[in-house]
């Protein structure tokens, strides 16, 4: 079964849920009785499955189909899925004789689930962790925006799928002008998208190498609405996990935009043993040693983006290896020289962010509180 798995039209409409996991739909259903059809992934093989909250907990049921193509849970059959719903509810009999669950209030589609015809992919922006992100045009019925929209790769693995997805939820929580939003998420059918408001003017980073001689009140000004959208994330208690000048965005008006969330989570302490994919001229010391991430570890990373900005783009730690790179950090207790023209507030709340001990770390409330000042004189 794939595409829309032959769904009737009267379902797609209503409480189907497409590709969307449980992690997303559980929270959905609040009251008893409360139910949506979604598919899911088991042994490589897409199903269908009726998730039902009974007895304050959420089950799960696959939906089956015989030779003939007719739906059923455990033993009554129908046409369609959507008559089988419809039997179910009005007949009160329960979706199984072990649960006694039964469905009573199907949940409709939520607003940020998007239809695949809803966008129009134009050209690729560039590849991400799990396919590629595009220019596209998100097709509302009185306005048509421009977007970015992630793919995911249709032959990406369940656990890829779930990471992919993850992101997208926590991206849902967050509403700031300096955190790139979500538009929504594509589900129905393949590939899987997040659609996400469009940054034309592209990442700090690549703005940083192609203008040459970018003034002192616009890095200020970079530093400060980075530090404003980290606050924020602090707030929220996500640690971002991979804060650098690519992965913050510029908006038409030069407004910064905290982007990419593949390796965020909504924790106050993070302990990773893969440490895979990390960039580690970033990474602060309690990360190279312990494999620890926590909000001052994203504070460290923020030092660092910090001398990006003031270096016009170079490469941290310029002419070392990672593994040099973490040599003089963890056992030399290096820390880069700041550019010449970096003023000398913005210095020393820099060398703030690189002390070892976390606990001496400013948060990210004080460091936007401080730059802000600054940004006023």
């Amino acid at each position: 079964m794939d595409g829309s798995v032959g769904l009737d039209n009267e379902l797609n409409q209503t409480f189907y849920h497409g590709l969307l996991p449980h992690a997303d739909t559980d929270p959905l259903l609040r009251e008893e009785g409360d139910f949506i059809i979604r598919k899911t992934d088991r042994d490589g093989q897409i199903i269908l499955a009726l998730s039902v909250k009974w007895n304050k907990q959420v089950l799960h049921f696959v939906v089956n189909q015989d030779e003939a193509g007719y739906y059923y849970i455990e033993s009554h059959k129908e046409k369609t899925l959507y008559n089988l719903i419809k039997w179910h509810r009005t007949t009160g009999t329960p979706v199984s004789a072990g649960s006694h669950a039964k469905l009573i209030n199907g949940i409709n589609r939520q607003p940020w689930l998007l239809d695949h015809d809803e966008i129009q992919l134009q050209r690729k922006l560039g590849e991400g962790a799990f396919g590629e992100v595009y220019l596209a045009q998100y097709v509302q019925m009185n306005k048509v925006l421009s977007v970015a929209v992630k793919t995911m790769r249709e032959e990406a693995s369940r656990q890829a799928r779930l990471k992919f997805m993850k992101e997208a939820r926590i991206m849902r929580k967050f509403s700031h002008p300096n955190v790139v939003k979500i538009m929504g998420i594509v589900v129905y059918e393949n590939p899987l998208m997040i659609v996400m408001e469009l940054c034309p003017r592209g990442s700090v980073l690549s703005y940083l190498r192609k203008n040459a001689f970018v003034n002192l009140d616009l890095k200020l000004r970079f530093a400060t609405e980075a530090s404003a959208g980290l606050s924020y994330l602090e707030y929220k208690h996500c640690i971002h996990r991979d804060i650098a000048a690519r992965n913050c965005l510029l908006s038409e008006k030069l407004e910064v935009k905290i982007s990419d969330f593949g390796m965020s989570d909504e924790r106050r302490f993070i302990h990773d043993e893969k440490l895979e994919k990390v960039p580690m001229k970033w990474l602060a010391p309690e990360t190279m040693q312990q494999r620890i991430f926590s909000p001052k570890t994203d504070v460290w990373s923020f030092g660092v983006l910090v001398w990006e900005v003031y270096a016009d783009g170079k490469e941290p730690y310029p002419g070392l290896s990672n593994i040099q790179t973490r040599a003089k950090i963890v056992v030399q207790n290096y820390r880069m020289e700041m550019p010449k023209t970096t003023p000398s507030l913005v210095t020393k709340l820099v060398y703030q962010c690189w002390k070892t001990e976390p606990n001496e770390r400013p948060s990210f409330a004080e460091i936007y509180d401080r730059l802000k000042e600054l940004k006023k004189k």
